[in-house]
């Protein structure tokens, strides 16, 4: 143990889940789930889609760990502002290709050392919730919370697939 104690047994797996994202980033969204046949992929993500949009993510949007900008654009669509968070530079690169030059602002920052310069009426995070260790997991709402101005809305989308196949 360091200095840190505890911390550090926390932040170690953290640490290896963006250098596992970065390395992988040129091809995470073709592989991200290579054992699901293509047609529940498919069935899902159109539904995740359509629950996004009759939520309708409107006014000054957050989306902490972007990843590479597979929900950027969707977000976009109803949102004034949007600011996208990701720990990983080569995936805050990809996001980049997904959106128009300028319509996002992109935060490279651990979401866990991040404080918000301001309030959003919409926190959205997608496939991020499963990767909260327990022992942040409430830190992590706190976060969101502070995010958040009065009367916002929270929107996730995640699923327990890696958790079921083991």
């Amino acid at each position: 143990m360091t200095a840190h104690g505890e911390r550090d047994e926390i932040d170690a797996p953290l640490a290896e889940q963006v250098a596992y994202y970065s390395a992988r980033a040129h091809e995470y969204s073709e592989t991200a789930i290579p054992d699901l046949p293509i047609d529940d992929l498919t069935r899902g993500r159109d539904a995740a889609i359509k629950a996004l949009g009759e939520f309708r993510p409107t006014g000054d949007v957050l989306e902490l760990a972007c990843g590479p900008g597979t929900w950027t654009p969707l977000l976009l669509r109803h949102a004034d502002s949007l600011t996208a968070v990701d720990a990983s530079p080569e995936m805050i690169e990809l996001a980049r290709t997904t959106v128009p030059a300028g319509r996002v602002r992109f935060v490279h920052a651990d979401v866990f050392g991040w404080e918000p310069d301001r309030r959003y009426d919409v926190v959205f995070f997608g496939f991020w919730l499963s990767h909260v260790p327990l022992e942040r997991f409430e830190n992590f709402w706190s976060l969101v919370d502070r995010c958040l101005r009065a009367n916002g809305r929270v929107a996730f989308v995640d699923d327990a697939y890696g958790r079921l196949r083991s």
